[in-house]
């Protein structure tokens, strides 16, 4: 039996968009914090030096009115709004804020694209008894000692073990989410047959998962009739 699974292209297309969109938001807030915030501070201390220092009462000498006529003397050559700038308090906050959000969708990003990136172009392939990868591991189904399936149900990942005659170990990872999902459930439904299913940790065999899908599917197929049995006498 020759089985081979790809890499799913939604599976890569969608982590690849997320981490470029990610990135890109990322990116730019952390411009905002590194870059920006030197002119706002710049601004915020030629703001101060022309409101000059409060006395004794809190108040300051030149009036709200020729405050802002020198701030606007100040901005409107530079391009800048004509309202009061940030000061140091707001900028503060405004660049710890953009590092946060900056630093979040970042690791984010690269996150996905560390997903994506390295499964492109890989598969996972059973032919003549032997369960192989792109990446050069090779495991004789009859060598397998542990099939791993603590993950599987729930994020379709099992961990599948093997000893050759050499005293050699050798582990491979069966994905559905990565790879295409109806080869990879057949090869792993192909190595539970041949490497038996006593060697199944943490989960059941797929043969169990399916009697198990085909119950929920009657009984779902059940409770339909049975509501559009009630309908009809009602």
């Amino acid at each position: 039996m020759d089985i081979k699974a790809t890499a799913r292209k939604g599976y890569i297309t969608k982590f690849l968009l997320i981490g470029l969109v990610a990135l890109a938001i990322g990116g730019w807030h952390l411009t905002d914090a590194i870059v920006k915030a030197p002119s706002l501070r710049e601004y915020a201390d030629a703001y101060l030096e022309m409101q000059g220092p409060p006395n004794e009462n809190g108040d300051y000498m030149i009036s709200d009115g020729d405050l802002q006529e020198a701030w606007q003397a100040y901005a409107e050559p530079r391009g800048l709004s004509l309202d009061k700038p940030k000061l140091h308090d707001d900028i503060t906050f405004f660049v710890t804020y953009n590092y946060f959000i900056g630093g979040i969708f970042t690791l984010l990003g690269l996150w996905c694209l560390f997903n994506a990136l390295p499964t492109i172009g890989k598969w996972i392939k059973l032919s003549d008894g032997k369960l192989a990868s792109k990446g050069g591991v090779e495991i004789e189904l009859e060598d397998i000692t542990k099939i791993d399936k603590t993950r599987w149900e729930k994020k379709g990942i099992a961990k599948v073990s093997a000893t050759d005659a050499d005293g050699k170990s050798r582990t491979l990872i069966v994905d559905d989410l990565k790879f295409e999902r109806e080869p990879t459930d057949q090869i792993m439904a192909e190595i539970e047959r041949v490497a038996g299913v006593d060697k199944i940790i943490g989960g059941k065999s797929e043969a169990e998962y399916e009697v198990l899908k085909q119950e929920k599917e009657a009984a779902r197929l059940e409770r339909e009739q049975a509501m559009n049995q009630m309908e009809e006498e009602g």
